[in-house]
């Protein structure tokens, strides 16, 4: 689950920071967990869909209790 969970938070921040993201599976879940593929490419403009992924984060954090060392990361570098 911490796998998961990891991963979809990993691709909410790639949507918040402006791309389009999906998970792909490498090889059938039955043999590894840890076999997912995160690909992102970078939009020109950002769209509706960063405020969605931001608010989904913002769920998904206070559901599970998470504050992601990325995210504050992400945070600082966007404030300079």
């Amino acid at each position: 689950m911490a796998a998961l969970l990891t991963d979809a938070i990993r691709a909410n921040l790639l949507e918040r920071e402006g791309y389009d993201t999906q998970i792909l599976e490498f090889i059938d879940m039955e043999h590894t967990p840890k076999n997912l593929l995160i690909r992102a490419v970078k939009k020109e403009k950002r769209s509706m869909k960063v405020r969605s992924s931001a608010a989904n984060l913002e769920q998904v954090e206070n559901l599970f209790h998470v504050k992601p060392t990325l995210e504050r990361l992400l945070d600082e570098e966007n404030i300079d």
